[in-house]
């Protein structure tokens, strides 16, 4: 499992950092694509299984994303609400099918495609590659730290009927690899000492709150992993949880503390 998810690794984040680095339309299309295999993957959990409820869900997606990548924010929340009555009318056309799968179909889109919006905000900023660059190292040093601590030292359960293999041990250890990694990182990113230590923090925590959301919907589903796509990491959306939680809280963090600042 460890080899596994080190040779994942090694292949998926030099291709990420890549693109991130690119930034414009690729980086755009990269999350695009990122986010319909974790919609795929929130539908099958969810047991949103009509074709046309789910042909409906991808294009949504991807107009809602262009939106955003066009003509910003604004735009983009004016098509979700457009898509929100789409969905309303959709389902009356077609009634008595369950609103469970409307409903959920709509929260796929607040879940994974508002959420992944925020890394369009952050790339297309002036300052973008050092946000993006900051949110992914304190994840990923998050998830690797609280893994690592996790198996190494965990004793003490941190929340079981959610994520029963979870430890405080490595929630703690989550938050200081990812407050350390930064730290080291900092003065690349525009980030020095107490503002990358607790940006650090603040990421890990948000990141660690979105893994034990989707470990509760998988547990609601009755699922191990979300998918298979990936050897030793499990789907997409496996990968994609952390993150979700942490950009539109980097995003909130650089607006507010950083550019508004004028430190950036």
């Amino acid at each position: 499992m460890f080899r596994q998810r080190v040779a994942s690794s090694l292949v998926g984040i030099p291709i990420v950092l890549a693109v991130t680095w690119i930034g414009g339309l690729p980086f755009a299309l990269l999350i695009g694509v990122i986010g319909a295999a974790a919609l795929r993957e929130f539908y099958q959990l969810t047991g949103v299984d009509a074709r046309d409820l789910r042909s409906l869900g991808y294009a949504g997606h991807f107009l809602l994303l262009l939106l955003a990548l066009q003509f910003g924010m604004q735009a983009y929340y004016a098509g979700l609400v457009g898509l929100f009555l789409v969905v309303n009318v959709f389902w009356i056309l077609f009634f008595p099918r369950s609103f469970l799968a409307p409903a959920f179909l709509l929260w796929g889109k607040v879940y994974i495609t508002t959420l992944l919006s925020f890394f369009l905000l952050l790339r297309g900023a002036d300052n973008g590659l050092s946000a993006v660059m900051a949110v992914l190292l304190a994840v990923w040093a998050s998830d690797s730290g609280a893994y690592l601590v996790g198996i190494t030292l965990g004793r003490r359960k941190l929340l079981p009927a959610v994520s029963p293999k979870k430890s405080v041990e490595g929630a703690v250890g989550g938050v200081a690899f990812s407050a350390l990694v930064l730290l080291a990182a900092g003065p690349y990113l525009g980030l020095e000492g107490l503002l990358a230590v607790t940006f650090g923090i603040i990421l890990s925590v948000a990141g660690q709150a979105g893994d034990l959301a989707e470990s509760a919907l998988k547990r609601w589903g009755n699922t191990k992993d979300s998918g298979s796509f990936l050897p030793g990491h499990g789907g997409v959306l496996d990968r994609l949880d952390s993150l979700l939680f942490a950009v539109p809280v980097g995003y909130l963090f650089f607006q507010i503390l950083i550019w508004q600042g004028g430190r950036l």
